[in-house]
């Protein structure tokens, strides 16, 4: 992997865009692939970032997965999860040889790329929001670490090096599991009782039922975590639930968002896909709690997408 690798950032979503600009601050040869649709003309679109206190403007090459036959670099992916399948599909029939980074979250949303040889997770610690068409506000908490589900991290510190900049950073990380799986079970809260009680990430930090049930929900997939050879502190992620909820409090989270803008959600990749690890073992009641949280969500967002 040499230092001139171009980068295509699959999700012209909030963090997508976010992305592309920082990266093309740095000078890097950066594309945003459209993940939903084909067949429609590249075109240069100027996208503005929002942060803290400045204001960031590129023009970035926008285009579909249907014109680039060829693929050479590091494919970076940033949609939602349920369009990961497809995705891949698509993906295997490209030409040219390239790394795949998931900049998602979620449980085993890793599947649907088996069999490809460069392929790694990120655990994102950042935010962003669309405001506007080209516009995004963008939040970074610390960097996202990377790294290998599979433990081969012989190409990792050089392509963290690629995609890392000043405003949206990375770090290489040899052992990502247990990131993954922390990040999905305070997701597998925020992402379920949020919606539910129609209300913001603060939530748990003010109402000390609604952190009770967190606690239910933690405890649960903390168990199932072990099942699986990760061995996880509830009362550390219990902490880091309670931190996210006062800094982000009054923020809406994603599934939330989606409910309200009649979308489908990414409930399957976090309370459903637990609860479907779960039956795989042979062991259905470790997460019971979680489980119905998830499936009165999915009911949630049908009933609003009818």
């Amino acid at each position: 992997m040499n230092k001139t690798q171009p980068i295509y950032i699959i999700g012209s979503g909030a963090i997508g865009k976010a992305l592309a600009v920082f990266l093309k601050l740095e000078n890097k040869q950066v594309t945003l692939v459209r993940g939903s649709v084909d067949n429609i003309p590249a075109t240069e679109e100027n996208i503005t970032v929002i942060g803290k206190d400045q204001r960031f403007q590129e023009s970035i090459t926008t285009t579909t997965l249907s014109h680039l036959p060829t693929i050479n670099g590091i494919v970076l992916i940033a949609t939602k999860t349920f369009a990961n399948a497809q995705i891949a599909e698509k993906l295997n029939d490209k030409k040219g040889v390239f790394s795949v980074v998931l900049l998602q979250n979620g449980l085993n949303i890793e599947r649907p790329f088996e069999g490809f040889k460069r392929l790694y997770r990120c655990v994102l610690f950042s935010t962003s929001q669309i405001t506007s068409n080209n516009e995004v506000t963008f939040k970074s908490v610390t960097a996202s670490p990377v790294g290998n589900l599979q433990g081969n991290n012989d190409r990792l510190e050089t392509l963290v090096d690629q995609i890392n900049t000043p405003y949206f950073s990375f770090r290489s990380e040899p052992d990502i599991i247990n990131y993954v799986w922390t990040k999905v079970i305070i997701n597998c809260a925020f992402n379920s009782i949020c919606p539910l009680l129609e209300t913001d990430n603060g939530i748990f930090h003010r109402n000390s039922e609604a952190a009770k049930l967190a606690r239910v929900v933690i405890r649960e997939c903390v168990s199932l975590a072990q099942k699986q050879g990760v061995h996880l502190d509830h009362n550390k992620i219990e902490e880091n639930l309670m931190l996210i909820s006062q800094r982000s409090d009054g923020q809406l989270i994603s599934t939330y968002v989606d409910i309200l803008n009649q979308r489908k959600t990414e409930i399957e990749s976090l309370n459903l896909e637990t609860a479907r690890l779960a039956d795989e073992m042979g062991i259905p009641g470790l997460v019971a709690q979680t489980k119905l949280l998830g499936e009165l969500v999915q009911l949630k967002a049908n009933l609003k997408m009818k």
